[in-house]
């Protein structure tokens, strides 16, 4: 069976996930999860990854990664297999601890990171092990809420500047305990999550030439400012004024560098929360609906 497609650019983004052999724990105690992160801290100082989030669970993790150096492979190589050394040597077995290699999707940040921290931080929660994310000590939900120490490896400026403060953050990682949404589930299980035009450019620059790994990556993705050029745009569609606005928002997001909460002070004060939700609505609507979709191709061919 060939292998899964990797993806690896410099500021390329990820969900990364490992899974215990048979569903087997890879977390006994507390030594082991203090273990598996100073881990991480060793090999954040060798490879310069920066981690937006995470949760260690008793059989398997989550990690929200971004390469600058576009170097996924050597990262989970080195963390997973110094790890299982350890395990092995403290428990006194051989052989794999992890359910073969990490799985990884590249992730477009902007349309899916709020999205994707909040499944993380709430997997404690919705396997009915705390009654809240606060209360379980191995994810970085508490370095959010400024109630634990923040790891050398973990950067929480960049989402909480997109949704505004940590109380902003608490409230729309709540709200997701009744969302079934799971990247893992998303865009068939392939190996990118991100809306259509996402995939479609990374499609076009890794998959013909998936050996070629000297691309320059998602940095060039992001858009300049042109905040003008999206609000003329969307000016000229044909819909009536509600559609009007969330395509506006969309438009904001995918076309200019500003933060979701930037980007809701232009429509009147709109909270980041409510930014994300509706671009992620409109995304998934287009989907379903010819016109919604319709729209926002002509809005892609204009920019």
């Amino acid at each position: 069976m060939a292998r899964a497609l990797r993806i690896e650019f410099p500021g390329a983004f990820y969900h990364v996930y490992s899974r215990g052999l048979e569903r087997r724990e890879i977390f006994r105690d507390p030594r082991d999860y203090e273990k598996f992160l100073k881990i991480l801290g060793e090999v954040h100082q060798r490879t310069s990854f920066i981690c937006h989030a995470f949760c260690l669970m008793p059989n398997h993790d989550h990690l929200y990664l971004e390469t600058p150096q576009g170097n996924l492979s050597k990262v989970m190589q080195e963390a997973n297999g110094r790890y299982t050394q350890y395990y092995n040597r403290r428990y006194k077995r051989v052989g794999p601890l992890f359910q073969g290699r990490y799985k990884a999707k590249l992730i477009d940040q902007d349309t899916y990171g709020l999205q994707l921290s909040r499944y993380i931080h709430l997997n404690p929660v919705k396997a009915k092990m705390v009654k809240g994310p606060e209360a379980w000590k191995w994810s970085s939900y508490g370095a959010f809420m400024g109630e634990k120490k923040r790891e050398a490896f973990l950067e929480i400026d960049w989402l909480l500047k997109q949704i505004g403060s940590p109380r902003e953050f608490e409230r729309f990682t709540l709200e997701g305990l009744n969302d079934p949404w799971d990247p893992l589930e998303v865009n068939g299980k392939g190996p990118v999550l991100g809306p259509e035009e996402f995939i479609e450019k990374i499609k076009a620059k890794f998959v013909p030439k998936k050996k070629d790994s000297s691309l320059t990556g998602l940095r060039e993705l992001r858009r300049e400012d042109r905040t003008r050029d999206v609000e003329q745009c969307v000016k000229g569609l044909d819909c009536e004024e509600g559609l009007r606005k969330k395509l506006l928002l969309y438009g904001l997001r995918r076309y200019t560098g500003l933060t979701l909460k930037e980007a809701g002070e232009k429509l009147g004060g709109m909270k980041p929360i409510a930014v994300s939700q509706t671009v992620r609505r409109l995304i998934e609507g287009a989907r379903r609906n010819k016109n919604i979709n319709s729209l926002i191709q002509s809005l892609e061919c204009k920019m």
